[in-house]
């Protein structure tokens, strides 16, 4: 077993189960307009074609001819800026000229920037402005940012090399019809690229729609960073005194004051008008105004001249939107706080003003709760924005969840498992759909409740802020996990029933207690809406651990730990390691899972981080036990799990996860009845607070019931493998990836109790579905319930083609044990070559195994039992000698039990060659034993008996055989099958007994 939220199961079945098309535009003719893949300012026509010097042509790598032509002043044939090959010009703007080239090295296609002719003039100041942009550019790496691939000088110019972007303009995109879900969801991306930016230290200071890039494959870029300048720069814009006279037509063009740009006029915030230094909210402004255009279709200041754009601009006057602009209300606050003249008064960064245009900012309800008192007290019905809009208190919350689960959603996800699995498909869905349905109808209720909460002084501001940045990391959890269940068609069914069932509970939120005993978040706004994001980044990858996306989630958690300001926030930065330990974990890295786990839990530690100590805790132990196999670190360490996880009991889920571990790690310490006490108190912990039909509730049921198994209580375990059926069923349906796991796990028991008939026929019905289930390691345990109950039945030949299925269905986990299966199915073919060809790969399977190991031994148990069945019960006898000494001083319940098993079997052995005595003390050793750990009405109880009784017989001691064997049938007859083979067999040596009576 091994604990923790990537549930994966044991090998064996005795074991307890784990407690996880591009378009290119090419080159155009003189009447097109300008190709759609610019990566520049503005676009500008292409020049005329020129003659081609007779020379070899190269072969353009995307299916074109390279044309060779006059670029550059006072240059004419092929032009080469510096080792790129130029194909075509593409695009002008304030500050250069950007040419399609080819990259010979490469064999890449870049797009080149070259500084304009007019700049040139003025290199002083130009050359390095462009030299700043690249610098810039090239320190920042992000997927909505254009990448700089190099920066350097040819033939006196400064040139930036840069990606090339098969698409369109932002701009052009606009241009048809789009719906405003569709427009914020752009603008989102590109202003996650400026915020990125701006972490960088870089101000872009010219936003526009011109300046964005949307690629064919839909990746979306902000780029031209031409005004880009460090916000730690000295040295302040020059200001424009008085605005020069420009007309209307001119608004979108860059405008600039003796050679240095300053920005576009149509974008420009009220700062850079009146000269002073862009900043961060400076590109809040200009982000605001062009979504304003995308969203209405309009200008949010008068266009008529630059006068009384400016005017408008530096009062703050924002014209009303379109009467009949269908877009919510809440997009217009918005945007207005974005365009506030105040650059104070705007968001504290562009993270803010995204999380604001995705739901709502953090601080949104608590504004509106403001609002609403400052009206009443001035009696009025609400407070008006411009345009005559008011400000709701409580807007409900579902519209911020109408881009992630609604009908549209909920189609998406049924076509993709319909094309998936059909059947299974028909089956789940119906269980799927309604969960997700009531995890967003429960979110939606705890966000509009916590807003009223608020507004009516029932819950503080701080309570509010946190109660609503929980909301959001839940929301994180629900995107990612529709998107991997709309994405069913690719990772899988098994990973939506896994997505869907590790959804985190909402009531967390709704804990006050726990809430405010948080470690508080950051005080600095900027900060504060930094981490949040990353919070949410870390909600995703719990959901890719779930669905096996281990390497995306490393990829993301990395990505976290390596912001300089996520660093500022310690605790942060600890449950991001915690984060990383568990998905190395379960990536088979347990060394590393170590290392990450330690680094979380001294620093949570320091830090008084409750929750994440507790959770590191336990995972560190879990390691220690199982991967890293070192017994007493793992011992050590149960005190400290105990004493940290005391610490947040009030967190129900959480403390139920420390029960799981903390009996995993007592299990895998041989200490099965403490491991079982652990597991029942957190089935009951779980049940009292409805949590038990849940993934780790479940689970937790089914530990315990195999636990009680091993340790030979099958009459009390068959019922709760039962519940564990029917929780899995009700919650996931009939095709749940465990079912057959817990199938196999029915079967053991029937066959302990001595019904290995009702075995196979429940594992015969499981077999007609198991096309149903996806992956090879739900059918390997089909095959192994199956072969299982054949081998109790005596059917050698049918035991042995379920076990060569199971072998072959997952070849890398097969394990000793099921080499000795196909061993002892052999034998009861009496194909001796095939029981010797498999004992030789069950040895060489153990090969490294700790002999210690009580399950090593019950291996040599059924070696020695296929031999006996040969009759070769000299080398048996010697096998269950070994094996015997081995677990001589074995004191865990689940030990003794096979220590007994393997004396009854050395008994039998004994009896068979005739050493009586010997034979006797065996079988009284194994039925004292099992008298002493065993119910008095368990089968192997009566396995013992009919041994004594047929060793009696042997001896003709014939009243004391049927003694025996009277004792044996009452208990076989109270839990066994007529026709199973043990009861038969006692039946046939009670009329031999009686026979020799009569005679």
């Amino acid at each position: 077993m091994t604990g923790g939220r990537s549930s994966s199961e044991a090998h064996h079945a005795a074991t307890p189960r784990a407690s996880a098309g591009g378009r290119e535009a090419g080159p155009t003719t003189e009447s097109e307009r300008p190709p759609a893949d610019v990566t520049a300012d503005d676009a500008a026509p292409a020049e005329p074609r020129q003659a081609v010097p007779a020379r070899p042509r190269l072969v353009d790598p995307f299916g074109k001819q390279l044309l060779k032509r006059s670029l550059l002043p006072s240059r004419a044939g092929p032009v080469q800026i510096g080792r790129f090959t130029v194909v075509r010009k593409i695009g002008q703007g304030g500050m250069g000229t950007v040419y399609a080239c080819y990259d010979e090295q490469l064999d890449r296609k870049v797009a080149v920037k070259v500084l304009h002719t007019d700049a040139r003039h003025d290199r002083a100041t130009a050359a390095p402005r462009l030299l700043r942009e690249a610098q810039a550019m090239a320190r920042m790496s992000h997927p909505n940012i254009v990448t700089v691939l190099e920066v350097g000088a040819s033939e006196g110019s400064v040139y930036v090399a840069m990606e090339f972007i098969k698409g369109e303009s932002l701009e052009r995109w606009l241009e048809r019809p789009r719906t405003w879900r569709e427009t914020v969801a752009t603008y989102v991306q590109a202003g996650l690229g400026l915020a990125a930016a701006h972490r960088a230290g870089i101000v872009h200071r010219d936003f526009k729609p011109q300046n964005v890039m949307i690629g064919d494959d839909g990746a979306i870029k902000v780029l031209d960073f031409g005004l880009a300048r460090a916000t730690d720069e000295a040295a302040a814009e020059p200001s424009p005194a008085e605005p020069p006279r420009i007309g209307a037509v001119d608004l979108l063009q860059p405008l600039t004051r003796t050679g240095v740009r300053l920005g576009t006029p149509a974008y420009m915030s009220p700062e850079q008008y009146r000269g002073e230094t862009a900043t961060t909210a400076s590109d809040q402004f200009s982000f605001c105004v062009a979504l304003y255009r995308g969203l209405y279709g309009a200008f949010p200041f008068p266009m008529t001249s630059l006068a009384d754009l400016q005017a408008a601009v530096l009062r703050g006057t924002v014209a009303p939107p379109p009467a009949a602009a269908a877009v919510p209300q809440r997009l217009l606050r918005v945007l207005l706080r974005g365009l506030k003249d105040d650059p104070t008064q705007r968001f504290g960064s562009m993270e803010e003003l995204v999380a604001a245009l995705e739901h709502e900012p953090l601080k949104k309800y608590r504004l509106a709760a403001a609002v609403t008192v400052t009206a009443a007290v001035a009696g009025s019905a609400g407070l008006a924005l411009a345009g005559g809009a008011a400000i709701e208190q409580c807007p409900d919350a579902r519209a911020e969840l109408a881009s992630i689960w609604g009908p549209e959603a909920a189609a998406e996800l049924r076509a993709a498992a319909t094309a998936r699995s059909p059947a299974q498909a028909e089956e789940a869905l119906p269980r799927i759909v309604p969960k997700l349905d009531a995890y967003a109808n429960e979110w939606v209720d705890m966000r509009n409740e916590a807003c009223r909460a608020h507004a009516e002084g029932r819950h503080s501001a701080q309570l509010f802020d946190l109660r609503t940045a929980c909301l959001d990391q839940r929301r994180a959890s629900l995107a990612a996990t529709v998107e991997v269940v709309q994405g069913a068609g690719q990772v899988g069914l098994d990973a939506m029933f896994k997505a869907v069932a590790a959804l985190p509970s909402l009531a967390t939120c709704a804990d006050s207690e726990a809430l405010t005993a948080a470690i508080p978040p950051p005080g600095d706004p900027e900060l504060r809406a930094q981490v949040q994001q990353h919070r949410e980044t870390l909600a995703r990858v719990e959901v890719l651990e779930q669905t096996g996306q281990l390497r995306l989630g490393l990829q993301l958690v990395d990505e976290v730990l390596a912001d300089p300001q996520a660093a500022a926030y310690a605790p942060l930065i600890a449950e991001a390691n915690y984060l990383k330990g568990s998905l190395q974990q379960s990536d088979g890295a347990p060394l590393k899972a170590l290392e990450a786990y330690e680094r979380a839990l001294w620093s949570a530690l320091e830090l008084g981080h409750a929750p994440v100590a507790a959770r590191a805790s336990q995972r560190r132990g879990v390691v220690l036990a199982y991967h890293l196999l070192q017994p007493l670190r793992a011992r050590e360490s149960l005190e400290l799990m105990a004493a940290l996880n005391r610490r947040v009991r009030h967190d129900v889920a959480l403390y139920a996860e420390y029960l799981d571990n903390a009996a995993n790690v007592r299990f895998r310490l041989d200490d099965s009845e403490e491991a079982a006490r652990l597991w029942q108190e957190a089935i009951a912990l779980r049940e009292e607070h409805g949590l038990l039909e849940t993934a780790p509730g479940i689970g937790g049921l089914y530990n315990f019931a195999m636990i009680l198994e091993l340790q030979g209580r099958c009459a009390e375990a068959l019922p709760l493998f039962h519940r564990v059926l029917a929780l899995s069923e009700k919650t996931l349906g009939a095709s749940e990836p465990h079912r057959p796991l817990y199938e196999m796990a029915v079967a053991l028991c029937l066959v302990d109790l001595g019904r290995p008939h009702a075995a196979r026929e429940r594992m015969q019905q499981l077999e007609r579905s198991l096309e149903r289930f996806e992956t090879d390691r739900a059918r390997k345990y089909g095959f192994l319930g199956r072969a299982y109950a054949e081998l109790a039945a005596g059917d050698g030949a049918t035991a042995r083609q379920y076990v060569t299925r199971a072998l072959e269905a997952v070849p890398e986990e097969v394990l000793p044990e099921f080499w000795s299966y196909l061993m002892m199915a052999a034998a009861l073919e009496n194909d001796a070559p095939a029981v010797e060809q498999a004992r030789a790969q069950t040895i060489a399977a153990l090969a490294g195994n700790d002999p210690r190991q009580g399950a090593t031994q019950i291996v040599y148990r059924n070696v020695g039992k296929a031999l006996a069945s040969l009759g070769r019960h000299e080398e048996a006898i010697e096998v269950f000698v070994a094996a015997r000494e081995a677990l001589a001083d074995a004191t865990s319940l689940i030990d003794r039990l096979r220590r007994h098993s393997i004396s009854l079997e050395l008994g039998k052995s004994r009896t068979a060659l005739g050493d009586f005595h010997a034979a006797e003390q065996d079988l009284e050793a194994a039925l004292a034993g099992f008298q002493a750990d065993l119910s008095p009405r368990n089968r192997e109880l009566a396995d013992a008996m009919l041994a004594l009784g047929e060793l009696a017989l042997a001896r003709q001691r014939l009243g004391e055989a049927t003694t025996w064997l009277g004792k044996a049938e009452a208990i076989y007859a109270a839990t066994a099958e007529q026709d199973y083979p043990p009861r038969v067999r006692t039946r046939a040596a009670q009329a031999r007994a009686a026979a020799g009576s009569r005679e």
